[in-house]
């Protein structure tokens, strides 16, 4: 098992605390993994003391000289690839004192973006066709593994151990005994309620890890589930880990403790697996498992919905400026199956709003009164003080009879943290309406 945290920490620790002087290729190994290539151990230190100030985020929690400390990508900071920030996804390693032990919690590598991250472009991958493929469901991943501290299987979120929480932002830490996240108190219900602690008793050294399903998806950033029913939450099984360091498939996972898992979908090409799930609304995205030929590190990748977040923030915040985007993207039909009857009914006259809006822009485009367009969406903007769209913008784009694109963006930020419900919500898409249309009408 090569657990790349691990490996780094075992290193540093050798170097700094035990006089260890590694040999050059050793070196170059860990620079490897760090993400900056070299043969200088000065160099290695500098880039570790960098990686864990800025981008790991480490936090500890001890009993006696033991503790254990659980590694994330650190919130807020934009992913970086390099080998060591895959396995950054909730490590947890036993410590004593400040050596580290062993790796108790061995997460599944962070699944990279299609086409969006280095090394899975659309041209890197074609062709390829993954070995398994499931939906992502929209929760809060969860490890559960076995805790030689309090002597019991446990579950740890990405960022937090079972022991921590936050609150306004700070990280408040309980004793190690103690089950504060919330989180993982839902989690640790659902288990007992299943059976799961006896499923897994036998796999000590493994990692299991979950998603937590919640009334409202976690896109949406509700707040902590404080006090809230286990009932309303689901627990779906994901990947595991063996004590080699191999990664199991989902499937592979539920012959081991038979329990749900998310939905399978047919591996097929992974551009058509891509050209599918951009447009669905009711899926965050598909997770693809591609053989790399290491059964410790195989290639996931996570292919996104371009209007699934638009879509939620609809359905579940009511929000106009996503109404909008989904009414210009056509896709208002897709959105009204996954809506209340109250819901639907606002969304079809604002969608109905929307359309005339877009009908009047390519009347001005084909009409070639482009500039006199472009000036009445002006005076819409000025009036309503906005100073993220200019004429030039404005004029560009429909020139270029990009007129989808100029009527999300104006009424986008119309309508920013406006809800579908609110009366002036349809009133400023009527409103600007007339407007453009008493400017085309006065030009024929």
């Amino acid at each position: 098992m090569v657990n790349r945290v691990f490996l780094v920490e075992d290193f540093i620790y050798r170097v700094e605390r035990e006089g260890y002087y590694p040999k050059e290729n050793e070196v170059k190994t860990i620079s490897e993994v760090l993400g900056q290539p070299t043969r200088k151990l000065s160099v290695v230190l500098d880039r570790y003391w960098q990686v864990f100030s800025r981008n790991i985020e480490k936090k500890c929690s001890s009993l006696g000289d033991r503790s254990i400390c659980i590694y994330s990508w650190r919130s807020g900071v934009p992913f970086k690839l390099y080998p060591l920030a895959l396995h950054a996804l909730g490590t947890i390693i036993l410590f004593q004192g400040d050596k580290p032990l062993s790796v108790l919690a061995y997460p599944f590598n962070k699944p990279l973006s299609y086409s969006k991250s280095p090394g899975i472009s659309e041209n890197e991958l074609r062709g390829s066709i993954p070995r398994e493929v499931t939906v992502r469901i929209d929760g809060w991943h969860l490890t559960l593994y076995y805790n030689p501290l309090i002597e019991r299987w446990v579950f740890a979120t990405r960022h937090a151990l079972h022991n921590m929480y936050y609150v306004k932002g700070r990280l408040v830490e309980e004793s190690l005994d103690v089950i504060a996240n919330p989180y993982v108190e839902i989690a640790d219900k659902k288990a007992r309620d299943i059976g799961l602690y006896n499923a897994v008793e036998n796999y000590r050294g493994w990692t299991f890890t979950f998603v937590l399903e919640g009334p409202e998806p976690a896109i949406t950033r509700p707040p902590y589930p404080i006090g809230a029913d286990p009932g309303l939450f689901r627990l779906y099984l994901l990947m595991a880990r063996d004590p080699s360091g191999k990664l199991y498939t989902w499937s592979e996972t539920r012959k081991l403790i038979s329990l749900e898992t998310p939905s399978f979908i047919e591996p097929r090409e992974i551009s058509t697996l891509y050209r599918e799930i951009r447009s669905r609304l009711d899926v965050r995205s598909y997770i693809a498992y591609i053989d790399s030929g290491d059964p410790e590190n195989p290639i996931l990748v996570e292919l996104e919905s371009d209007y699934y977040a638009d879509a939620m923030n609809v359905k579940y915040l009511n929000d106009a400026k996503s109404a909008v985007i989904l009414s210009a993207e056509g896709l208002i039909g897709e959105l009204l199956s996954i809506l209340s009857e109250h819901q639907a009914q606002v969304i079809r006259e604002l969608d109905s709003s929307v359309q005339k809006l877009l009908e009047l822009l390519n009347t001005a485009v084909s009409t070639g009164i482009i500039d006199k367009a472009a000036s009445a969406l002006l005076d819409v903007v000025r009036k309503q003080r906005l100073r993220e769209l200019n004429f030039s913008e404005i004029y560009k784009n429909l020139s270029e009879k990009n007129t989808k694109r100029i009527a999300k963006k104006l009424l986008g930020l119309l309508l920013e943290g406006k809800s579908i419900l609110a009366a002036e919500t349809l009133k400023v898409i009527n409103d600007t309406v007339k407007f453009l249309e008493a400017c085309i009408l006065a030009e024929q």
